[in-house]
């Protein structure tokens, strides 16, 4: 027996039944953006990265990070990586994007309300933490520099909700089947205010 996805008018997929019983994840390939950094651009995410570890007060072994055993040098290419996908967001979207810009959750990371959050797996999933704003827009972002794509987005509010609760992190954990895919931001009401 096969259980029907819905992806939009014209596109569906079936998973075959066992997919759903287990806790399989699924990745729609197509309701995926591809995007890509130029190599100057890559340079200016590596530069701010090391700037704001400098003038920050965030270290590696950040508690809040979850990985308190990550060596300096990846801190700062995960860093880097951030940056990047938030760049990545913001050319998609038409948006001015200052990568030197510092925002440390006072300020939007694009826009005036998109939480953009980044994970090198391509399967991986968005992860809202309690000190995300919930007015915000938060969008995912996969892959390593220069190759990314964006999976989708979802209001922080929404994905605050206790389905999406993990049972062992203060944080919630959407899956991508849950995010709606970016091409619907800008026409949405959460978008109008968000971009």
């Amino acid at each position: 027996m096969r259980q029907m996805l819905n992806a939009g008018k014209s596109r569906r997929i079936w998973l075959p039944a066992r997919a759903t019983r287990r806790k399989t994840i699924v990745v729609l390939w197509w309701l995926q953006m591809k995007m890509q950094l130029t190599r100057a651009e890559e340079i200016e995410c590596l530069k701010a990265a090391i700037q704001f570890s400098i003038d920050g007060d965030n270290q590696a072994n950040d508690a809040a990070r979850y990985n308190t055993e990550i060596g300096f040098f990846e801190f700062i290419a995960e860093w880097a990586e951030t940056i990047g996908s938030e760049w990545i967001v913001a050319k998609y979207l038409g948006v001015s994007y200052d990568p030197h810009e510092p925002k440390y959750k006072v300020k939007a990371d694009v826009g005036n309300g998109i939480e953009v959050k980044w994970t090198k797996y391509v399967a991986g999933q968005l992860i809202v933490h309690e000190y995300d704003r919930t007015t915000d827009i938060a969008v995912l972002v996969t892959g390593k520099s220069p190759h990314y794509f964006i999976a989708g987005w979802i209001p922080v509010a929404i994905a605050k909700k206790p389905r999406y609760r993990h049972s062992k992190q203060p944080n919630w954990w959407v899956t991508q089947i849950n995010l709606q895919p970016i091409e619907n931001l800008r026409k949405s009401t959460y978008g109008q205010t968000a971009i």
